[in-house]
């Protein structure tokens, strides 16, 4: 990732340039507001593109419009070949012209048009904007092209004076096929070289955003596989119904000062949003990624930074996405093999079980890079859906952005409140969730946790339930009741719980019971040894267990861990972070 003002220099003169193109380009657009009912009917705002050429890509578009009941009117089979990568002279044939044309003809929108008049080495051309539109969202599924690769001979023919004004490092013709749709009800008024100035940017009224402004809120419906990309609807819908239930993660990289502590701001904000909200949150301000054994249990946020490929507990076989989560990491290609289940990370994310991810297909500078921080923001304190946010977050379109995930996709679309009444009424297990980040709430209001303790105890779910136990466990360890906070942890474990979730507690529990009760760590420590053998840390538990054996004069124990030590230790100790042979 590169900041998009590296240097003292870009930081003034280049900054003016682009600040001074934006400004003239909004000048020339004339940008004008009209308020929607960003609410109303949303399933009939929605355009839905596909491939004309692909079965699956057709049977993804009849999926989620069967799913979201979208009428039939709305989607649109483009003659566009599948892959990756699009040239900028198709995409205007075969996507911007075609839609124009079909929008029209259906009667989802009316445009005005003017005449730009030819000039010698220049031909005229038609100048589209939006007057009414039907339609707010685009959806485009699976297949569809998502790159406009830069053609260096290619001649824009028109707003030259913006385009010259640009920073040299931003006087490019590719980008996304998804910041190009962005804003089609403008057509033939923006340069195709160069970022544009995203007016919603940081936005607060949601119900702006929409062709008659300017902009239609575009997504993907996309996954290395048209079977992934089915399961984003179903996941999403099941979000809805249950909320976004799981824990968040943040990795940030401890930065302070310099040009790129940008992308910490984001992820603070990120942190600070998912605790407000009662999420479990988990920050690591390393300047590495987060390591491969750090507890990934039910995650339902993860926001971080800057590896070039999937790392950390991303490579474990088994990623515990919850339904509906979110997940971003920052990395300039991060969406450049966007259909890849190996590379970068949007394509590994959604196969790990994401369901909303966003990334750039090339570099992008990272003052123009989604800000992550707005976009969970606007989802969770405005309750926007995912279309609404993604085009609240991007500082430009017509650059490198793609947002993969069904646009009417509401995670908090109902208060906190209602899912905790609909849940009970419904005998619904996510009750568990809904307690669980009404007690992170309150105490991170101050409230006294003897009092939420007492009420957490008195939920007849939290006698069944792993997770509650869990929490009762740890608010009792923060209270510096060990006894009690061991008896609810083993609770917890002896209910179940999900692989990382048991993990994690049970090294918890093993660092209570170390201070008041040795022979009970040894036991749990050998429990964890048991069901997680090929633990990447493993051999520090064996450690912990093969010390406390020695403390307690167990020799026979002792000298059993040890060989296990010796067996699992690499042969080469010289190699960072191996674990020396047991003493």
């Amino acid at each position: 990732m590169n900041s998009g003002l590296p240097s003292s220099a870009r930081g003034t003169d280049c900054q003016r340039s682009l600040r001074a193109a934006w400004l003239l380009l909004a000048l020339g657009l004339g940008w004008w507001w009209v308020s929607v009912e960003s609410h109303a009917d949303e399933a009939g705002s929605v355009l839905v593109l596909y491939s004309r050429q692909s079965v699956e890509s057709k049977e993804v578009a009849d999926y989620y419009v069967s799913k979201r009941n979208i009428p039939t009117n709305q989607v649109i089979g483009l003659d566009v070949p599948l892959g990756d990568n699009i040239s900028r002279p198709d995409y205007e044939r075969l996507f911007q012209e075609e839609l124009i044309r079909q929008l029209r003809d259906r009667g989802l929108m009316v445009f005005a048009t003017d005449i730009s008049p030819s000039k010698p080495g220049r031909p005229g051309r038609v100048l589209y904007r939006a007057l009414y539109s039907k339609v707010r969202y685009i959806a485009i599924c699976w297949g569809l092209p998502y790159r406009i690769y830069h053609d260096p001979n290619y001649d824009p023919n028109h707003l030259e004076e913006v385009f010259k004004m640009l920073p040299a490092h931003l006087q490019r013709n590719e980008g996304s096929v998804d910041g190009e749709l962005a804003l089609l009800p403008l057509a033939g008024r923006t340069t195709a070289w160069g970022p544009v100035r995203n007016p919603m940017y940081t936005t607060t009224n949601l119900s702006v955003i929409h062709p008659t402004n300017g902009v239609f809120a575009v997504t993907r419906i996309d996954a290395p596989t048209s079977k992934m990309a089915k399961a984003l609807i179903d996941k999403s819908l099941a979000a809805e119904r249950d909320g976004l239930n799981g824990r968040a993660y943040v990795d940030m990289r401890g930065l302070t000062a310099g040009s790129y502590v940008t992308g910490d701001l984001w992820l603070t904000n990120v942190a600070t949003v998912a605790r407000r909200h009662g999420y479990e949150t988990v920050v690591d301000i390393s300047p590495d990624t987060m390591s491969v054994a750090q507890p990934f249990a039910q995650v339902a946020v993860y926001a971080g930074w800057y590896a070039a490929g999937i790392d950390g507990p991303f490579k474990l076989p088994v990623v515990e996405f919850m339904p509906g989560a979110i997940a971003y990491h920052l990395h300039s290609f991060s969406a450049f093999a966007l259909r890849s289940q190996e590379a970068n990370w949007v394509g590994p994310l959604i196969t790990k079980g994401a369901t909303v991810t966003l990334g750039c297909i090339e570099e992008p500078y990272l003052e123009l890079t989604p800000n992550i921080g707005l976009f969970v923001e606007r989802l969770a304190d405005q309750r926007a859906n995912v279309g609404e946010a993604a085009m609240a977050c991007q500082p430009v379109l017509s650059w490198q952005t793609v947002v993969i995930g069904d646009p009417l996709y509401r995670p908090f679309g109902r208060t906190f409140a209602e899912l905790e009444s609909d849940h009970r009424a419904e005998k619904n297990p996510a009750l568990e969730w809904d307690l669980w980040r009404k007690a992170n709430r309150q105490l991170l209001e101050r409230r006294d946790p003897s009092e939420v303790l007492q009420e957490l105890v008195a939920q007849p779910l939290s006698g069944k339930s792993a997770l509650l136990s869990e929490r009762i466990a740890t608010v009792y360890a923060g209270l510096s009741q060990p006894q009690q906070a061991i008896e609810w942890g083993q609770r917890s474990l002896k209910r179940g719980g999900s692989p990382q979730q048991r993990g994690a507690l049970m090294r918890r529990v093993a660092g209570w019971q170390k201070k008041v009760d040795p022979k009970g760590a040894m036991a749990t420590l050998e429990q964890f040894a048991r069901e997680f053998p090929g633990h990447p840390e493993i051999l520090v538990v064996l450690q912990e267990e093969f010390e406390l054996a020695q403390s307690l004069k167990r020799t026979t124990e002792a000298a059993r861990i040890k060989s296990m030590i010796e067996t699992l230790t690499p042969r080469s100790t010289n190699s960072p972070g191996s674990t020396p042979p047991a003493k």
